[in-house]
């Protein structure tokens, strides 16, 4: 919601379980740590039992990424803005965003594992099969990650771009947490391509740790489940089919692919160094 030159942040789903709270901590973290292309300006409007309802931001006058075409000099402008803000987010101590209010999960198990059995009863048997096998297929590359500050939904609905490439903004931290950086990454692959995604990777500023590609492979190919579980509860019959369709091309895809080979970014340090937020 625009309101003069402020956005107002407000739960905008009943099937949303957004700590608005918390979400506000996150962003004045930021703010006071400087990190780039983040919401300024953050304001609680509305309390009710000691809870914020509401809060707010400065504007920021951007288009969404995914509808820019960024081309050139532009799209390397993008590139570099979105590996700067990623290598800062991800760069806040974890103990400050623990003060903020995020917990330290294991984010496979705490929410993947849980979003596959939700979805399991709306899979045909086949799928339901070839998930089980990706599963396997990836399961030691997630079963112990580097854990980081993630923004957790980086899409290019959430990346707003001015008309000269340069990234005006990141909104939208409802689903931050303290896991993964490969669910960042696998966020820009959204509507992104994996040839941004390293360019945006050498501007990142920070080790990546070999797997983490290869993480992100897996957890872009799972994201219809997220659509899935809501269309279920919703009764939406045709959105749920659509994003059964969608699964299964990306399952096959990846499937395909396979777990892939080690990224090792152009003088980045080794997968030691990378991992020493291992816990």
């Amino acid at each position: 919601m625009l309101v003069r030159d402020l956005v107002v942040r407000i739960p905008h789903h009943r099937l949303h379980d957004t700590n608005l709270e918390v979400e506000a901590r996150v962003l004045e973290l930021l703010e006071a740590r400087a990190v780039p292309s983040t919401p300024r300006g953050v304001r609680v409007l509305l309390v009710r039992d000691g809870a914020p309802l509401a809060f707010a931001y400065r504007y920021i006058d951007g288009q969404p990424s995914h509808l820019a075409h960024l081309r050139g000099a532009a799209r390397e402008r993008y590139a570099r803005d979105l590996g700067r803000f990623l290598g800062a987010l991800h760069a806040v101590p974890r103990a400050r965003a623990r003060e903020a209010g995020l917990s330290g999960a294991n984010h496979w198990r705490a929410t993947y594992v849980p979003l596959i059995e939700d979805c399991r009863p709306h899979l045909p048997r086949a799928l339901q099969s070839e998930l089980e096998q990706l599963v396997v297929q990836f399961a030691s590359l997630v079963a112990r990650t580097p854990r980081v500050l993630v923004h957790g939904d980086v899409s290019g609905f959430h990346t707003l771009v001015r008309t000269d490439g340069a990234l005006a903004g990141v909104i939208d931290f409802g689903d931050a947490a303290i896991a993964d950086p490969a669910i960042d990454f696998a966020g820009v692959l959204n509507h992104h391509s994996r040839a941004l995604l390293r360019r945006a990777l050498s501007y990142y500023g920070r080790a990546v740790d070999p797997e983490a590609l290869q993480r992100a492979e897996f957890f872009i190919a799972l994201v219809p489940l997220f659509t899935m579980r809501t269309a279920g509860l919703e009764g939406d019959e045709a959105t749920l089919r659509a994003a059964i369709a969608d699964l299964r091309r990306r399952v096959r895809r990846a499937m395909a692919r396979g777990p892939g080979e080690p990224y090792h970014a152009p003088g980045a340090p080794g997968a030691a160094a990378a991992r020493n937020g291992l816990r």
